[in-house]
């Protein structure tokens, strides 16, 4: 069975994680606006993790979904 997720791709979303991280540990302050932005931030690193992850969703459905950078229905010369 081919893995769903290329290892690239999961190194992507781990870093994506890992970027979230350290801007909460290192970056953003503590002021009263700190959970609100980290909560804006969450959902941006989650837009990025999901873009990744659809990538097994159209390599399994390619007539109805794209893969990144490419054209629905596209196949790769063999």
């Amino acid at each position: 069975m081919t893995e769903a997720l290329a290892d690239e791709e999961r190194e992507a979303i781990r870093l994506a994680g890992a970027l979230y991280t350290l801007i909460q540990d290192r970056i953003c302050g503590i002021g009263v606006t700190r959970e609100a932005d980290l909560a804006e931030l969450r959902g941006k690193v989650h837009d990025i993790q999901r873009l990744i992850m659809a990538q097994a969703a159209a390599r399994a459905y390619p007539d109805e979904l794209r893969l990144m950078g490419e054209v629905v229905g596209w196949q790769p010369q063999q």
